[in-house]
C-alpha cells in the first residue's frame, strides 16, 4: 500500500524541482510537461498503476520512462520522475504537481482568484475586477469565472484562503442579522426581570 505524503514532504520535493527548472530557465517547459504527463496518467490509469505497483522493479519502471519519455521532455522532468520511482512516491505526483504549481504562483507573483456572479461578467466588469484584485493583493491575478444564480447579485471573490463577499444574498443576511438584533433587543426590553412586560 501506498505511503502517505505529507504536506511538508510533498513541499520538498516540489521546491527542489522549482529550484532546478529555474537554474536552468526551463520552468515554463518543465511546468508543462508535468501537466502533459500528469494527464496522459489520467487517460492511461495502466501507467500510474505499472509506476506505482511495488511488485514492478524500479529498474524496469526507470526503463519505461526513459524509453518513453527520452528526448522528449526535459532531462529535470525526467529525473524528476525518475527519483519519484525510485521513493516509491509516482502515485504522489498529482499532490506534488498541485505543491509545485503554488510554489511556482509565488515565485512569479500570481494569485488566483475564483469570482463567483449570477450572471457571466462582462468585459469591463471582467477588467475592473483584475486591476482591483491586482492593486488589493500586489501580484498578477489569475481570474476564474464561475455562474452561480444563487447569489442573486453582486459578487462572492476568493484569493487564497480569503473570501470578499459583495453579493447580494450576502447584503440581505447582513440585514436580516441586524434586524434580528433589533427585534431581539425591543423583545428584551418589553419584558422585566421574571418575564412579565412592563
Amino acid at each position: 500500500m501506498p505511503r502517505a505524503l505529507t504536506g511538508g514532504k510533498a513541499r520538498r520535493y516540489a521546491a527542489a524541482l522549482l529550484e532546478a527548472a529555474v537554474k536552468a530557465g526551463q520552468l515554463d517547459q518543465v511546468e508543462k510537461e508535468l501537466e502533459e504527463w500528469e494527464r496522459l496518467v489520467t487517460d492511461q490509469p495502466a501507467i500510474g498503476r505499472f509506476l506505482s505497483h511495488p511488485g514492478q522493479p524500479a529498474g524496469r519502471k526507470i526503463q519505461f520512462l526513459r524509453q518513453r519519455l527520452g528526448g522528449r521532455v526535459s532531462s529535470i522532468t525526467l529525473n524528476f520522475l525518475i527519483t519519484l520511482v525510485r521513493r516509491g512516491r509516482s502515485d504522489a505526483l498529482p499532490h506534488i504537481r498541485m505543491t509545485f504549481q503554488d510554489l511556482v504562483r509565488e515565485w512569479r507573483k500570481e494569485a488566483v482568484a475564483l469570482v463567483i456572479s449570477a450572471v457571466p461578467l462582462t468585459e469591463q466588469e471582467r477588467k475592473m475586477t483584475l486591476e482591483r484584485l491586482t492593486t488589493l493583493t500586489g501580484k498578477r491575478i489569475i481570474l476564474n469565472e464561475s455562474v452561480d444564480p444563487s447569489v442573486l447579485g453582486g459578487l462572492r471573490i476568493v484569493v487564497g484562503d480569503k473570501l470578499i463577499d459583495l453579493t447580494v444574498r450576502a447584503h440581505l443576511n447582513h440585514i436580516r442579522s441586524i434586524l434580528k438584533q433589533v427585534f431581539f433587543v425591543s423583545a428584551s426590553q418589553g419584558t422585566n426581570g421574571d418575564g412579565a412586560k412592563n
